[in-house]
């Protein structure tokens, strides 16, 4: 047992958690204190590959056989699961994807593994492994240039993957623990190769390395094209529903512009009426009047120009549907999103809302309210609509009843991807026939200290208005 036996076991570790980390960190956002959690799994990883060498030298050749195999087998195996399940505290991942990443990480790992150590070092240049530091920096060369062209390759395909590939489903996690299992099977079996005939010790060698190569890089491929298959279907998603947005917004528009035509119509003949009537009915009619077109400068200041359009565009849609729009809000602390974003989640929580209460006829249903808020240093989004009957809720997000579920369900799913875009949580629930969706969105420390010096310390009281 010597020093380079030490080495090769902290290698295989250090090796397979810098490649899960490298695709992690082009894939997924990070826990809090993912640093942390990231030292201590390493620790806990490299204290436990030190032991390998002394079970291997005095245990397991010398008094088990061939059993020794089967324990060399399950001791990486089960090292490589931790290092799976040190990954997962690190970064904010499905269990699916937590394996799929590792998958990608033991193929990349072990790509360096047979270049360096079965071909250079066991086979062309079988002096090498006498010479520890020189060993040590050719293993450490390699690894870096194979590992930042690995992450050239595959960062943006990763990246632009939004962080989740697979749900947790079972499907998914069987799909993803028996591709786990074909490499594993496959590098071993490989290994076995390589050591079954020493009398042609050299052609079995390359043989072996070469299929042990080759499988890594085919597992690789299959998944990059996984990523990539994956990206190219969000993209049509969101070109789907970008579209269904802009037919959706024609008829909205179309309707209110017929409504603003219809309330103009009228005006022209209570105008004309107004000529034919005494001074005390004339009052009483230029009230009503007031009263009507109030809707049409119905425009709530809430400190925030996207908002204030979101809301004037809804409160013509309430008026003309016969819906009650209550809103608080304080929109002042929105500064730290951007404009795309605050449209999509305020048009999406608001058009789900009009959708849903719509459908009652009576008037103490047709009721929505709004609340813009801060707490502490979240920003809270939160509506609230009358709802019957049971809501399935999966993953999270309610189930749409909808025929054209791909375009229903990607709006939720959209305000969900924004609130974990800034690091925050979407909820939703139902209690006593009241369905709640509530936002909360950390605010840049930056941000906080800015309103803080801009109001005082003061929170101003947020505007509230009833638009029906």
């Amino acid at each position: 047992m010597g020093a380079v036996d030490f080495f090769e076991e902290l290698r295989f570790i250090w090796e397979l958690l810098a490649a899960e980390h490298l695709f992690a960190l082009a894939f997924a956002k990070r826990r809090k204190r993912h640093v942390w959690a990231a030292m201590t799994g390493g620790l806990a990883l490299t204290f436990w590959s030190c032991l390998y060498p002394f079970w291997q030298n005095d245990l397991l050749w010398e008094r088990f056989g061939g059993w020794g195999r089967v324990f060399h087998i399950a001791w990486y195996i089960t090292l490589a699961v931790a290092s799976a399940v040190a990954l997962y505290f690190c970064y904010r991942l499905t269990v699916a994807d937590t394996i799929f990443l590792c998958v990608a990480g033991y193929a990349l790992q072990h790509v360096e593994f047979v270049m360096v150590n079965e071909v250079l070092a066991k086979g062309v240049c079988g002096w090498l492994v006498n010479l520890s530091p020189l060993y040590v920096a050719v293993c450490a060369a390699t690894t870096v240039l194979l590992y930042a062209l690995a992450y050239r390759v595959a960062a943006e395909n990763f990246h632009a993957a939004g962080g989740t590939l697979f749900e947790d489903r079972p499907s998914n996690l069987v799909f993803m623990s028996l591709m786990y299992l074909m490499l594993f099977a496959a590098t071993f079996m490989c290994q076995t190769i390589f050591v079954s005939n020493q009398n042609n010790y050299d052609q079995i060698n390359y043989l072996g390395a070469a299929t042990d190569f080759l499988i890594c890089l085919l597992i690789l491929s299959v998944q990059y094209n996984i990523c990539k298959v994956h990206n190219l279907n969000r993209e049509k998603d969101i070109i789907g529903q970008l579209l269904y947005e802009r037919k959706r917004q024609y008829e909205l528009s179309r309707e209110n512009i017929e409504a603003i035509n219809h309330k103009c119509h009228d005006l022209k003949h209570q105008i004309r009426a107004l000529k034919q009537v005494g001074q005390d009915e004339r009052n009483q009619y230029i009230d009503e009047l007031e009263g009507a077109i109030d809707i049409y400068d119905a425009v709530v200041e809430t400190g925030n120009e996207v908002v204030n359009t979101i809301l004037s565009e809804k409160s013509l849609n309430c008026e003309r549907r016969k819906i009650k729009l209550s809103c608080i809000v304080d929109a002042s602390h929105l500064d730290f999103m951007g404009t795309l974003d605050i449209y999509a989640i305020l048009g999406n929580a608001l058009d789900n809302a009009i959708e849903n209460v719509s459908k009652y006829q009576d008037a103490d249903k047709r009721v929505i309210s709004l609340e813009i808020k801060t707490v502490g240093d979240f920003l809270s989004i939160q509506t609230n609509n009358y709802c019957e009957g049971e809501v399935e809720i999966r993953g999270g997000l309610p189930v749409t009843t909808k025929r054209n579920r791909e375009y229903h369900g990607f709006g939720m799913k959209s305000m969900r991807h924004l609130a974990d875009k800034y690091g925050g949580s979407l909820a939703v629930g139902v209690r006593d026939n009241v369905f709640t969706l509530q936002i909360l969105l950390p605010m840049p420390r930056e941000f906080v200290r800015l309103y803080e010096e801009r109001e005082g310390g003061k929170e101003p009281d947020a505007p509230s208005r009833d638009i029906r």
